[in-house]
């Protein structure tokens, strides 16, 4: 069976299983470096959409009718056990006042999301890009959030401006991790010798290559260091950095970030292909 037939099978079983007032549309979504995921949205009178439930990772060429009714019904199970927004909590989350707290940055290629780009607000930071996201609440859903867009900053009446400012205030007061790798791996119960590398990333271990933006951390690895040193792009979540007197060429290192990320890293989590440098003497990357 084709991916196609896949979904049409699918909303086919949906819409045969709703009950009476219930309303489901299919929905694609452009994610992180043109990743498209394709989902469910629900709803029901005197509520908002719930959040959509993807399906993409539930294909299989070999997939039977059977197995695509099992899907249909926790489909539905899913959105009908979700929390129901009121429209107050979704007004609460379209006012800025509120939500401007919640508002941070990550980083992503700016080479493979050209078209996200035409879409969302961003800056340019050496050959990547800065977008910006929003960290819903956490008693309407738990660690979730939603990548601001053009017509939230309509919405909002404000500019980019005051969108970075806002920004790099929570950004600032996030707390920033940057430890030796063997460290870093341990938390994910892997075992690793002594290498001289750090991690670089947030408390959260999400979206944490972003904390590299803020000069003040740059310069807190230098003085870690205490030489210049080279940061590894490892995800949109984490950098690896060390020391430049460990001397690899830059051919070398740029081969180790594409074996990297071709081995390790998934398609959405992907940041850059090569290598980047910090000097003390002009205190910047490139």
């Amino acid at each position: 069976m084709t991916y196609e037939d896949f979904l049409n099978n699918l909303e086919k079983r949906l819409h045969k299983k709703l009950h009476k007032g219930e309303q489901i549309r299919p929905i694609q979504v452009l994610k992180n470096n043109g990743l498209k995921l394709d989902g469910f949205s629900y709803r029901i009178p005197g509520h908002r959409e719930q959040p959509t439930v993807y399906v993409n990772d539930y294909y299989k060429e070999d997939i039977t009718l059977e197995k695509i009714d099992q899907i249909a019904n926790l489909v539905l199970h899913i959105q009908r056990t979700c929390k129901l927004f009121s429209d107050q909590e979704v007004t609460e989350v379209l006012n800025y006042e509120q939500m401007k707290g919640r508002i941070f940055y990550r980083l992503i290629s700016r080479e493979k999301n050209e078209t996200l780009l035409e879409q969302v607000p961003w800056l340019p930071w050496l050959d990547l890009a800065i977008v910006f996201y929003l960290r819903i609440p956490e008693y309407m859903i738990n660690n979730a959030t939603a990548l601001i867009r053009m017509e939230h900053l309509e919405y909002w009446g404000i500019g980019m401006e005051e969108l970075y400012q806002a920004a790099a205030v929570n950004m600032s007061c996030a707390s920033v991790v940057f430890e030796p790798m063997e460290h870093f791996l341990e938390y994910y119960g892997l075992e690793s010798l002594t290498s001289g590398m750090y991690v670089l990333t947030n408390k959260r271990k999400e979206y944490g290559a972003a904390v590299i933006i803020d000069p003040k951390v740059q310069r807190m690895c230098f003085q870690v260091f205490q030489e210049d040193y080279c940061v590894l792009p490892s995800s949109i979540h984490e950098l690896i950095l060390f020391p430049k007197s460990l001397a690899f060429e830059q051919q070398e290192l740029n081969l180790l970030v594409q074996e990297v990320n071709a081995s390790c890293v998934s398609e959405e989590d992907y940041l850059s292909g090569h290598v980047y440098y910090y000097s003390s003497a002009t205190e910047t990357l490139s």
